[in-house]
């Protein structure tokens, strides 16, 4: 993989990070407004698009970092 690709890909996983959490602290705003069964639903919607933001955003990075596509080169 070149050194291009790998920087990108390092590049998207921090960006996907960094917006991630910004909306996501819009989001929890929204959230601690709601009340009853809404409010539940919301938190969980909530805290699996973080787990999501969170781990295909460390995923990309780590990918980047390691920089193979699974065949290891010589």
């Amino acid at each position: 993989m070149s050194n291009v690709v790998r920087a990108l890909l390092m590049a998207t996983g921090v960006a996907v990070i960094a917006l991630g959490a910004v909306f996501l602290f819009f989001w929890h705003a929204e959230v601690v407004e709601l009340a009853g069964s809404a409010r539940l639903i919301s938190g969980l919607a909530l805290r699996a698009v973080e787990a999501a933001v969170l781990y295909g955003g460390s995923w990309l990075a780590v990918k980047g970092w390691n920089g193979r596509w699974g065949k290891q080169e010589a």
